[in-house]
């Protein structure tokens, strides 16, 4: 993604990103008729949130969580519309909703998790002492709301976090963000 970002140009790749979910929100990311190339974010049709990469996190926040109140929330008749993608969908809703998610998929030999806007103030993963990092991995994000859904800052383990992403080998032990 950096090298994506860097050859399309930092300003340009973020105006384009941006208005491609400035006009899909409107719908609610699920294009009219399965017109998908007149709406460039589909959350039935492979998503993309890349703003941190671009040097813009508080973008990424701010449109994963519309994304989850447009498209997830809007009642029976709106929520989770489409083509589920093998659970690609219901995949990306749960680490969106926890706080985590991996733009590269996790398949990097060092894969990073990058953090989101939690819907929850606290999660609590089993890890099942599985990949030789610890028992389970908490997530306490104090203040959670539809008004706080950026992070003002962020801890990994006791120690300040001063980028939107950590080493998955990392996630052992307790994670904790300031929301305002």
């Amino acid at each position: 993604m950096p090298a994506l970002v860097d050859k399309i140009g930092r300003d340009r790749f973020v105006q384009r990103l941006d208005g491609g979910f400035r006009i899909s929100s409107s719908w609610c990311y699920n294009a009219p008729n399965a017109l998908y190339w007149d709406y460039p974010v589909i959350q039935g049709n492979q998503q993309s949130m890349h703003f941190s990469w671009a040097g813009k996190p508080w973008l990424t926040q701010r449109w994963n969580r519309d994304i989850v109140d447009r498209y997830y929330g809007f009642g029976g008749s709106n929520a989770c519309l489409g083509d589920e993608d093998q659970g690609q969908r219901s995949a990306w809703f749960i680490l969106s909703a926890v706080d985590l998610f991996q733009t590269d998929g996790g398949p990097a030999t060092e894969p990073v998790y990058e953090i989101g806007s939690p819907l929850f103030e606290r999660v609590v993963i089993n890890r099942g002492e599985r990949y030789g990092r610890g028992t389970t991995f908490t997530i306490v994000a104090g203040h959670t709301s539809f008004e706080n859904k950026y992070v003002q800052s962020a801890t990994l383990n006791g120690k300040a976090l001063e980028t939107f992403w950590f080493p998955a080998r990392k996630a052992a032990g307790r994670g904790a963000g300031n929301y305002g």
